[in-house]
């Protein structure tokens, strides 16, 4: 059975879209989340990111509503918020607060590629680990029009994704990776977390977990276990990591400019206060081997999703929601 909006709690979900222009170095990042706290306020919100420091600069707003103007469907995978929704064709709403506005009207084709699983079957059904995430369409193309604060940008065949993330509570500290096609391989994905759980107040070791798909394979490290054979190591912005099953290699490094980077504030489902520095223009360099392909190296220059949460601030980079 999969998350629901009526989940008791704590509880948190989050359903997003992602995608970055063709060319330039612009992205956008849209989330619909719920909130419901052992302590306080349930809480739906709306978020809207803009990253485009090489022009009017990096732009975030959250719009708070009451828990009760949230309906998140799963049959068929609808968030509605207020006057917002998002599903798997299309992301439509308006937003306002705090002087601020934001509007959007996108076409989404989710494409064809399999959803992207993080996780074995068992560990999405067990109570541990406490955040599950699944990438419903690992390459979409988007269409349409965002508007921030009055001005527009315009979305004309921007790449990216569909994603959903759940659970009791946000993994204490991790770094985030997705690829939705290399510069030279548009159709090869990764998507790769290095996490530290939790026993009580002291953190566990950190597990590097990743899928790889590329020239036709899948390539994954989905356990514990399995975790044995990989390995990452991460700081704020960069973040080396690699693996090995069988005879399949990847070793590799995502890296991100400070000025690529937005600050936001998190609220986790126990009510500390989380620290979530998210680029949708990192750039990442793989080398891979192993006879399911040929040894090569990818490269996907100012396109990749690089997120770091963090207990605490880093003083490089402004909290902008």
């Amino acid at each position: 059975m999969g998350p629901v909006t009526s989940a008791e709690p704590p509880y948190y979900e989050s359903r997003y879209i992602r995608a970055n222009h063709p060319e330039s170095p612009r992205a956008l990042w849209l989330r619909q989340t719920l909130l419901r706290p052992t302590a306080g306020e349930a809480t739906a919100d709306v978020w809207v990111m803009l990253f485009d420091p090489d022009g009017d600069g990096n732009r975030a707003l959250k719009q708070p509503y009451p828990i009760d103007m949230a309906e998140f469907g799963d049959d068929d995978w609808t968030a509605r918020i207020a006057a917002t929704t998002l599903d798997d064709r299309s992301a439509e709403g308006v937003v306002t607060g705090g002087g601020r506005t934001a509007r959007w009207n996108l076409s989404i084709d989710p494409g064809d590629a399999e959803p992207v699983r993080l996780l074995t079957e068992r560990a999405y059904a067990a109570r541990f680990p406490t955040a599950k995430t699944t990438v419903r369409h690992p390459l979409a193309t988007f269409d349409g029009l965002l508007e921030i604060d009055g001005a527009p940008i315009p979305v004309d065949g921007w790449t990216g994704s569909i994603n959903h993330n759940w659970g009791t509570r946000h993994t204490p500290a991790y770094a985030y990776g997705q690829i939705c096609g290399f510069d030279d391989a548009p159709d090869s994905t990764l998507e790769i977390v290095t996490a530290r759980a939790a026993v009580g107040p002291v953190l566990l070791p950190g597990v590097t977990l990743f899928v790889f798909r590329h020239g036709g394979t899948e390539f994954a490290v989905r356990s514990i276990r399995a975790s044995l054979s990989s390995h990452g190591r991460y700081r704020p912005f960069s973040w080396t990591f690699g693996g090995r099953v069988g005879e399949k290699m990847i070793e590799g490094e995502i890296v991100a400019e400070p000025s690529d980077v937005i600050g936001l504030t998190y609220t986790d489902t126990d009510g500390t206060t989380k620290y979530c520095y998210n680029s949708a223009l990192a750039t990442c360099r793989v080398q891979v081997a192993g006879k399911a392909f040929e040894r090569a190296e990818l490269t996907a220059r100012r396109r990749v999703m690089f997120e770091i949460l963090t207990d605490t601030p880093h003083d490089t980079v402004p909290l902008l929601a």
